[in-house]
């Protein structure tokens, strides 16, 4: 049977139906790694190579591979693609949004923190995944069918984490891959300049509309609908949480620059003195910007002076 060709290879793969199964990735599933979706059907598609790059190269050579789909442009997410290089009858697709860069090193350190980290997140994060360049042979947008035999899959975008973060929905079995939209307590992640909390909040209300009955995401186990549901509340409320953290990170009585609210880190609760991590606060800061914008937006903070790109802000008299 398809199913029995995870474990000759040491693969931990779980069965959602007899012909689609999440491989579990490295450190499972979690950053830098993630995990993948392999349809065993009549076209064999594999999402995201973000798994750990032994993970894709077992399932390369022995499980048939004829597509690779991936949901967005993150390299825990894309990191093997590169392994396929050898097999020129696998088709690699990727969102049409992310094409200009999906694939470059480069292009994505300057796309995701900007001149200045760019090194230091190759050097680093990027050195982690093992994330190579690659190339792909075509792109998808909202609304593109993957048919595979008895399985498709349509493609959703569901921007807010990036501009090119997609789901696939298999709406015969009523499956909804989520990828980054994972469910998880820290709960939504919006940390590089595109990222969006409206429009990722506009991507909950449009699965939460969806009759899902299985819900698989990039770096948490399977759940089913109603669990599903309960869970998609709690991570939609983090950021009206998150709000009320930045909030109260603005001191009474005084204007504040950015770079102040970063250092009392209300989203991740870190000291940056003795954890001087460069693109975590660089995550951070992102996210903190976007909710004293979001939170100027409702008239709670006010802004002062601008020094540099960014304005003193204060708590709204």
């Amino acid at each position: 049977m398809d199913k029995d060709i995870f474990s000759p290879l040491g693969i931990r793969a779980t069965g959602i139906t007899g012909k689609i199964f999440v491989v579990q990735g490295n450190n499972r599933g979690r950053s830098p790694f993630s995990n993948s979706v392999c349809v065993l059907d009549r076209t064999r598609l594999l999402m995201d190579t973000g798994c750990g790059h032994d993970i894709i190269a077992s399932l390369r050579d022995s499980a048939g591979i004829q597509r690779v789909v991936l949901s967005h442009s993150h390299p825990d997410h894309t990191a093997g693609t590169w392994q396929f290089r050898s097999c020129p009858g696998t088709e690699v697709a990727v969102p049409r949004e992310g094409a200009q860069s999906i694939s470059s090193a480069d292009r994505l350190a300057l796309r995701f923190v900007g001149p200045e980290l760019a090194g230091l997140w190759k050097d680093t994060y990027l050195q982690a995944t093992g994330f190579r360049d690659f190339t792909f042979a075509s792109r998808f947008e909202n609304g593109t069918e993957f048919s595979l035999g008895e399985n498709r899959f349509i493609a959703l975008h569901a921007p807010g984490h990036l501009t090119d973060h997609y789901c696939l929905w298999e709406p015969d079995r009523k499956i909804l891959v989520g990828f980054d939209i994972d469910m998880s307590p820290f709960g939504p992640w919006y940390g590089n300049p595109e990222s969006d909390i409206a429009l990722f909040g506009k991507s909950l209300a449009m699965i939460r509309a969806l009759p899902v009955e299985t819900y698989v995401s990039s770096h948490a186990r399977p759940m089913k609908g109603p669990h599903f549901q309960k869970r998609l509340s709690l991570y939609e409320a983090v950021f009206e949480r998150r709000d009320r953290l930045v909030l109260g990170a603005l001191p009474p009585d005084r204007p504040v620059h950015l770079d102040e609210v970063v250092d009392r880190s209300p989203i991740y609760a870190v000291d940056y003195t003795t954890h001087p991590d460069k693109l975590l606060r660089f995550g951070e800061s992102q996210m903190v910007a976007k909710h004293l914008l979001r939170l100027a937006s409702r008239g709670l903070v006010e802004a002062e002076s601008r020094e540099g790109s960014f304005p003193m802000v204060r708590k709204a008299r």
